[in-house]
């Protein structure tokens, strides 16, 4: 009888055993759970936030600009002198991704050709987050103190990464394979020549980007035909651009609404500026 009294203890406390133990499983992968979401708000606030504005990193002196396509633009330097000389500014095109708590910037092309893109931001971020920030800005007599957050991180090196926002940008891009940005009808002067006698004239064209991913492209009196297009990135490519058989990729930027730009993949520098109104492009060629 003492003996299964003892085996009932034994198997009454094995079971609570095995309770506790689920017990503390479920608290262990609710624990998890709710972390993983609050990663996951933290990494989508700081998408949102860090799309669509000017930022400085550090305290360097240029500016970067992240777009909502994922494209990175970056600027620093450059205007006229007072002998009336104009000063090329560093320039550089790239993009960026957020995978998690990690931000990704790339530079793949700049401007001048002895600008060194491998000076800037090129590598991951980790553990990025926002935090509130007080800066104090004094401007004569008077005095301002920005709140808006910093988006931080650590370099691969350890070392801390400071973001520090500025101008909100009039970025209408977006991360679809047809980016809104570039729909519509643009205008532009393209100069033709003629392969048989090599002469020259200048004619207007019309390129129509559509949601369904085709392009039409007018040149007047010239040709007439239909293209396809696709976007990542911040670049462009058309395939068909000037001509059926004209296939070409672009990083472009709509400068708010009223014109894109299209520029060399190759070299950085403007290829050509495309108008929404038609008489703007006539005016500027």
């Amino acid at each position: 009888m003492k003996k299964n009294f003892l085996m009932k203890m034994k198997h009454s406390m094995m079971a609570i055993c095995t309770v506790v133990a689920m017990g503390m499983m479920t608290a262990s992968l609710a624990a998890c759970s709710s972390s993983e979401d609050e990663s996951e708000k933290n990494a989508a606030k700081v998408k949102e936030y860090l799309a669509g504005n000017e930022w400085t990193i550090n305290s360097t002196r240029g500016t970067y600009f992240y777009y909502k396509n994922h494209m990175v633009y970056y600027e620093e330097g450059g205007g006229i002198t007072p002998g009336g000389y104009v000063i090329e500014p560093n320039t550089a095109f790239g993009y960026w991704q957020m995978d998690g708590d990690k931000l990704t910037t790339r530079f793949e092309v700049g401007t001048p050709k002895s600008f060194n893109i491998k000076n800037l931001l090129n590598e991951t971020i980790s553990g990025v987050h926002l935090q509130e920030s007080n800066k104090l800005t004094v401007s004569g007599v008077s005095a301002s103190i920005d709140m808006r957050p910093l988006i931080v991180g650590t370099f691969a090196n350890g070392n801390e990464c400071q973001m520090r926002c500025g101008k909100s940008m009039d970025d209408i891009s977006d991360e679809t394979d047809h980016d809104v940005a570039l729909r519509g009808t643009w205008y532009c002067v393209v100069t033709i020549t003629n392969t048989e006698n090599g002469k020259k004239r200048d004619c207007v064209a019309s390129m129509t980007f559509n949601e369904d991913g085709t392009m039409h492209m007018v040149i007047e009196s010239v040709s007439d035909h239909t293209a396809t297009y696709t976007t990542k990135n911040g670049k462009v490519t058309i395939n068909g651009f000037l001509s059926k058989s004209d296939v070409v990729t672009f990083y472009y930027t709509n400068l708010s609404g009223i014109e894109i730009q299209l520029y060399s993949c190759e070299n950085g520098y403007l290829s050509s500026i495309w108008f929404e109104n038609r008489e703007d492009a006539e005016q500027y060629y």
